[in-house]
């Protein structure tokens, strides 16, 4: 399984964003690829793909972005 341990802050920053917390000006790069890391050091890779999906088309339907901005297969890379 896995052997990553998350801080507290990793796992704040989760329940923020699946709470639409996190503004879309606070939503880089780098906190897409921090997210993606907290679900795949808690999940298996299928269960983390999915849960990444839905937090992602969440916060865009949340904060009124258009779903054109959510490219799956740049998410996934297959």
């Amino acid at each position: 399984m896995h052997s990553h341990a998350l801080s507290e802050t990793d796992r704040s920053f989760r329940d923020a964003f699946e709470a639409c917390a996190v503004t879309p000006a606070e939503f880089t790069h780098a906190a897409h690829v921090r997210l993606a890391y907290v679900y795949l050091a808690e999940l298996d890779v299928e269960s983390a793909v999915q849960r990444m999906r839905e937090a992602l088309l969440g916060f865009i339907e949340h904060h009124n972005i258009p779903s054109s901005k959510f490219h799956e297969t740049l998410t996934t890379r297959e």
